[in-house]
């Protein structure tokens, strides 16, 4: 329970630093709306839920190391779950 509420490093705390990088929606609750990059409306209860409206979740780099999020060197963005979809589908190429 401490990793979830507690501490600097707690996931509550990773969130929040990463919902920070939204764009706040003029007129609403900056605490509950925002839009992500690409203009798309989010809310904070909806992290992670793929069936509502307003879903988001966390996207990070490909190549992002633990020890870079763990020390706040992150450079997760905040995503609708529509794109973050789409982004997965994508066939990521590999030199031979």
């Amino acid at each position: 329970m401490n990793a979830l509420f507690g501490g600097t490093y707690s996931t509550h705390a990773k969130r929040v630093a990463i919902w920070s990088k939204a764009v706040p929606i003029p007129g609403c609750d900056k605490a509950i709306w925002r839009c992500d990059d690409q203009g798309r409306v989010i809310r904070w209860a909806d992290y992670g839920d793929r069936f509502s409206r307003y879903g988001w979740t966390i996207a990070r780099a490909p190549r992002e190391s633990r020890l870079a999020q763990t020390f706040g060197m992150s450079t997760g963005r905040p995503v609708h779950l529509n794109l973050a979809n789409q982004l997965d589908a994508q066939p990521s190429r590999k030199a031979a």
